[in-house]
């Protein structure tokens, strides 16, 4: 049954977007956890840039999940692709191939993280993205 008056979600209109694709495949353990450290970063470089960040499934069959990044300001989405530059297991390579503009039905289906991401996964991430956003604070108040 479609409900024909559903609300559109508030994030639709927000103007700047991008989408990160990452494979959380459980039948490769190394590289799901490599996805999972990915996501972490970014969502640790999205909380240093008050980005909002959500995510659906992009390919059930593939386990592939698109993690998407509304940025605030303009600054806020420089500063978030800095810091992405300034990391080696990322930098300018991951900026230039995995990082993509969402079309509008992805923002629209977009959902909180926890909603969407695997268990094991969600929590792998937010692991880095409590250091990477813990560690970037304090080197800054010294």
């Amino acid at each position: 049954m479609t409900i024909k008056y559903m609300a559109e979600p508030r994030w639709i209109d927000e103007p700047d977007w991008l989408c990160a694709w990452e494979f959380l495949n459980d039948e490769d353990p190394e590289g799901r956890d490599l996805a999972a450290d990915t996501i972490g970063y970014l969502l640790g470089y999205a909380q240093l840039t008050n980005t909002r960040s959500l995510a659906l499934i992009g390919d059930p069959d593939e386990m592939a999940y698109e993690i998407l990044f509304s940025f605030s300001s303009s600054a806020g989405k420089e500063r978030f692709l800095d810091l992405i530059r300034s990391n080696d297991e990322l930098g300018n390579e991951y900026i230039a191939n995995d990082l993509i503009r969402p079309v509008k039905e992805e923002i629209r289906e977009a959902q909180p993280l926890a909603a969407v991401l695997p268990q094991s996964a969600l929590t792998r991430a937010l692991i880095v993205a409590t250091f990477v956003s813990g560690s970037a604070q304090h080197s800054t108040i010294q």
